[in-house]
């Protein structure tokens, strides 16, 4: 009959193996910094055909590296507000765009967005080209910084999902500027850091 050799070696392994247990995988951990920004303006035109233009500025985090910026007006009648055009367009660009102080002083720095143009009749707004604008906007708090925070977690399966954040916001006024016009505009913003942790 053939004999089966096991190396001596391979039965301490085994036992050893058999006698460990399994080791914890390390959390999972991530932290950082999400902005938001949104400010508008509306401009209006007198004469024979009265017209408002509301015009928002809106960036927001996406990323720890990355904001988008998006561009929105509406122009209407004044007579009737029944719309007569608008364009809506958004961009990525650095996160180094947008900044807060600790006073709450707002800058949005030049960024490029692309917006789609629409023209309006009666029935519906047919779209009508493209074009390229520079939007940039200084703001500066008008009201008190309010500060929130909170916590929280939950389990999925084997898994425990812990959140933390503190976040401070106020309302803004201060001036927009698209393609070197300037307007007055009004806002708010709101910082937060936040904190996440999963274990499984």
């Amino acid at each position: 009959m053939r004999r089966i050799v096991v190396p001596v070696i391979v039965v301490p392994m085994l036992l050893l193996m058999l006698a460990t247990p399994a080791f914890a995988a390390p959390p999972l951990k991530e932290s950082g910094t999400s902005m938001s920004f949104s400010s508008g303006s509306t401009v209006c035109t007198e004469g024979g055909s009265p017209t408002c233009t509301d015009t928002w500025v809106d960036a927001f985090s996406v990323s720890p590296d990355t904001i988008v910026v998006c561009l929105s007006s509406y122009t209407y009648s004044t007579r009737t507000y029944r719309l007569i055009s608008q364009e809506y367009g958004c961009s990525e660009t650095s996160s180094a765009a947008l900044t807060f102080t600790s006073d709450f002083s707002v800058a949005l720095g030049d960024t490029s967005v692309t917006v789609f143009e629409y023209n309006c009749g009666p029935r519906r707004c047919t779209e009508g080209g493209s074009r390229t604008v520079t939007v940039s906007a200084l703001d500066t708090a008008v009201g008190p910084i309010s500060t929130s925070s909170g916590r929280s977690s939950f389990k999925d399966g084997s898994c425990t999902y812990r959140y933390s954040f503190t976040d401070q916001s106020a309302e803004l006024a201060g001036t927009m500027t698209i393609d070197g016009v300037t307007m007055d505009q009004w806002g708010w913003g709101s910082v937060s850091e936040y904190s996440t942790t999963v274990r499984c």
